[in-house]
């Protein structure tokens, strides 16, 4: 088993029912990767802007922002405490003032975090249609990577992994988290190509990159499947794969990249972390998806995958 690229997690906390079960998922993934773990509070500054606070009936008195977030680290130290004193595993804790995007990206950065660890709990409607969760805005903003776990996704291990791969840039950068997280797990990995037209210039790519996956995976010894479908919607395919495999984790890259195609309609990754029940784990792409050779045919089948699937209705 080769060393764990994950020795940092970061778990943002503001002691909801949905944090804490983000939390327990981290916990876990400390222990399965050797990880330290940091719990970060942030605490809304407009709530001290009178400088006072109630202390009972008609009484009051003043605070600092500076004292609050004192009083809010006693508070956070007990709090993990309560939840960590039986864990073997190393934790600190730390608050701060401000906007929670940026606090997060700012102690994520100092920390050195190799993974952010969060709930994916999302504002509601038109809302979120337009501006996107704050799961979402977080993927935006963080040096490094983000897992998002709703608040229903009782998961402390991953059995199942859906590795679904597109035709955008960086579609290989997250092969070696998801080859790690596998082993780690002992888990099952589906690599799922995504492509929208058999002619198209898309399954070139897509055959190019799932083929050089395809011979990692064998020297790797990781227990995975390869398989290609054509769709007008990435999204539906990968929640309808995810549900009929029982999958315990999506790992997707977080791209904004849009096309004319409904492939791409999205971000891709914003609708999954919005709609997806299980944890979606998003990585920036940092390297460019191989380009096709102009005389690669169109993959009809491959010897070592299943065929194409029939294209989702709708």
């Amino acid at each position: 088993m080769k060393k764990s690229i994950i020795h940092k997690i970061l778990v943002p906390v503001d002691y909801s029912e949905a944090s804490t079960n983000a939390l327990s998922l981290a916990i876990a993934m400390c222990q399965r990767h050797e990880a330290q773990l940091r719990l970060l509070h942030v605490i809304n500054p407009h709530r001290y802007s009178f400088n006072s606070v109630a202390l009972g009936a008609n009484l009051w008195a003043s605070v600092s922002l500076e004292e609050a977030v004192e009083a809010d680290n006693r508070q956070l130290h007990q709090w993990a405490e309560d939840r960590l004193r039986d864990q073997s595993i190393r934790y600190s804790v730390e608050c701060r003032a401000g906007a929670a995007i940026d606090r997060l990206a700012e102690a994520a950065e100092e920390f050195s975090a190799d993974l952010i660890v969060m709930d994916a709990q999302t504002t509601s409607g038109l809302l979120q249609y337009v501006f996107g969760s704050t799961a979402y805005h977080a993927i935006k903003e963080a040096p490094c990577l983000v897992l998002t776990v709703p608040e229903k996704a009782q998961i402390n291990a991953f059995r199942e992994i859906l590795f679904p791969v597109r035709p955008v840039p960086g579609a290989m950068t997250k092969y070696d988290l998801a080859r790690t997280i596998a082993q780690r797990n002992r888990a099952h990995l589906t690599v799922l190509g995504l492509f929208s037209q058999e002619d198209s210039e898309e399954i070139k790519l897509i055959g190019t990159t799932v083929l050089s996956l395809n011979k990692q995976l064998v020297s790797d010894t990781i227990d995975a499947e390869v398989l290609l479908w054509q769709t007008d919607s990435a999204v539906k395919a990968v929640l309808k794969q995810a549900e009929e495999r029982d999958a315990d984790l999506i790992i997707v890259t977080a791209d904004n990249a849009t096309s004319d195609h409904r492939l791409f309609s999205g971000p891709f990754y914003k609708q999954l972390v919005n709609r997806s029940p299980i944890p979606v784990l998003s990585i920036k792409p940092r390297e460019t998806m191989p380009k096709a050779n102009a005389q690669n045919k169109p993959l009809t089948m491959l010897p070592t995958f299943r065929p194409f699937l029939p294209a989702l209705p709708g």
